[in-house]
């Protein structure tokens, strides 16, 4: 699933480090996701019990209606369509609103109807169907995952589980409008990390997290500054 901010591009490096952890831990009870976002990292790591929780209650609603069935998603939609639900997005289902929300330029929610041209420039491409058939294609990866609403600080008293966090991102473009709780989370990774391994993707954290991978990459969501970062993934 497209997702601002998603790991998508990075499954391939960090998903062996997380499965690497989970499988030389002999009393590894589950993996735990608090940021899920798109599912997809969650969906590569192999693990009898995995969770996955997100504060954004339609990207929750969507998660959990295309594992039970993609049957009912629309093939495509046009611009109308995503202005209608966007501005009654009471009277749809959340998992179609989330569907409308996040089938949208950059992947942001409702960051605006996409449009796109194939490679001659000329030619407009179904931007929406082609998110609409990945979703599809997602969807039987997600078989076995518990997905629910929840914030990383409603989450307490874990002990031997894996736990992956792909955070919104200091310094960067935000996925929402509200501002994110760094130094609660800071603080909440080292609680944590007593009776669990936590691993937490971002460009830079405090001292006392460890580095442990890094890769550079180019960035492809800021226009205004598309230069590369510095991918990494620390831990404590």
């Amino acid at each position: 699933m497209r997702y601002v901010g998603s790991k998508r591009r990075l499954v391939k490096d960090i998903a062996p480090i997380l499965q690497n952890a989970i499988d030389a831990w002999g009393g590894c009870k589950g993996y735990i996701e608090p940021f899920v976002g798109g599912a997809n990292m969650i969906c590569n790591i192999r693990c009898d019990n995995r969770v996955g929780y997100d504060v954004h209650k339609y990207l929750i609603a969507l998660l959990k209606h295309i594992q039970e069935s993609t049957e009912d998603l629309p093939s495509t939609y046009n611009e109308d369509y995503y202005n209608l639900v966007y501005h009654n997005q009471s009277s749809y289902p959340d998992w179609l609103v989330g569907l409308v929300g996040f089938s949208t330029f950059g992947a942001k929610w409702f960051g605006g109807y996409p449009r796109g041209f194939k490679n001659d420039g000329v030619t407009p491409r179904d931007e929406v169907g082609e998110m609409v058939r990945n979703l599809k294609v997602q969807a039987p990866l997600l078989k076995g995952i518990e997905f629910d609403c929840m914030d990383f600080r409603e989450i307490n008293g874990l002990e031997g589980y894996v736990i992956y966090n792909d955070i919104p991102y200091k310094n960067s473009l935000k996925y929402s409008t509200s501002s994110f709780p760094y130094d609660e989370f800071y603080d909440w990774c080292r609680r944590m990390s007593r009776a669990n391994k936590v691993f937490v993707s971002e460009y830079s954290m405090p001292d006392d997290f460890k580095c442990i991978w890094m890769k550079e990459v180019k960035c492809t969501v800021d226009k205004a500054s598309r230069t590369n970062r510095v991918e990494k993934l620390f831990t404590l």
